[in-house]
């Protein structure tokens, strides 16, 4: 499952590749396509809300019960023009899971994430765009607060405009808190017919169908992962290992199914989906323990995104 893991947290460097210029995707925010304040300055917001019910979760062979979840996420990121072909990026995000836990879990109520987010986006020609982030802030379940949870991960994208219809995207992310702290992925969008297009960009790669300008139906999975600090008591109060004090735990969740997206106004997009939670691992680092639940539960999420 180390391989699982390990290819999951490839494919979450790719959500922040940048965009090539040019590129005509109905979903992802474009870098010059943008409509710019007086100030030559582009804003995205993102707002996204899911719930999964539970699901039986496993450690060592001992059935621990049902852990459902809920997840939350908010950012936002301004864009001023530094120069013609260089981006400046500002702003925050939060993201935060929330697990029904029965009583013997020996896992945190919530795992939360609150950090800035600084990048550059440069356009080196008409065809390649790079894009390094740093999202420095606290990573951890919010007990015990110390310098401890501060974390600072970072991603070097870069994108290659083939042409309108075709995009191919390179990552590297670098998170030296987490098991797997280096990790290149790839991805590609490809509008391969009038009203197809395959979108492997992770962390939601999906097959997209536009039913017509507004509308876009899809088929798709869905990745959530992160790295976060544990209190400082975290293995005494929940009876097990102190070794898991203050410990790392990797998250991993993957989800699959199908969703609608609506351009309710030019600037403004609302997706919904339906599916199944396919698999969730709780991974820590010291001692190496596995909490793992791979039975399929039904799972909802409804996102929003403005571009301006």
């Amino acid at each position: 499952m180390k391989k699982t893991l390990g290819v999951a947290l490839l494919s979450v460097v790719c959500v922040a590749l940048p965009v090539a210029r040019g590129a005509e995707s109905p979903l992802e925010p474009k870098v010059a396509n943008s409509s710019s304040t007086a100030t030559n300055a582009s804003m995205e917001l993102d707002v996204d809300y899911g719930f999964a019910a539970g699901s039986k979760a496993h450690t060592g062979g001992h059935d621990l019960g049902y852990v459902s979840e809920q997840n939350a996420g908010l950012k936002y990121v301004v864009s001023p023009e530094l120069s013609k072909d260089l981006l400046l990026r500002a702003g925050f995000e939060w993201e935060r899971f929330s697990f029904g836990l029965p009583g013997n879990a020996p896992l945190p109520n919530t795992l939360q994430q609150i950090s800035a987010v600084l990048g550059l986006d440069y356009q080196i020609d008409e065809h390649w765009l790079m894009r390094a982030e740093l999202t420095p802030g606290l990573y951890s379940d919010f007990q015990d607060l110390s310098w401890c949870d501060v974390d600072a991960p970072l991603i070097l994208g870069g994108s290659y405009l083939v042409d309108a219809d075709l995009q191919w995207f390179l990552g590297l992310r670098v998170d030296l808190r987490s098991r797997y702290w280096i990790a290149p992925a790839a991805g590609v969008r490809w509008k391969f017919a009038d009203e197809w297009t395959l979108n492997l960009l992770f962390p939601n790669p999906r097959l997209e169908y536009e039913l017509n300008k507004r509308v876009q139906l899809y088929l798709g999975g869905r990745v959530l992962a992160g790295t976060y600090r544990l209190a400082d008591n975290f293995g005494t109060s929940h009876g097990i290992d102190p070794r898991t004090n203050q410990a790392m735990l990797d998250f991993l969740e993957l989800r699959a199914g199908p969703g609608v997206s609506w351009k309710v106004l030019p600037n403004l997009t609302v997706e919904a989906e339906v599916g199944c939670m396919l698999y969730r691992e709780f991974e820590f680092s010291d001692p190496h323990m596995f909490v793992r639940s791979n039975n399929p539960a039904p799972y909802a999420q409804i996102s929003c995104h403005a571009a301006f």
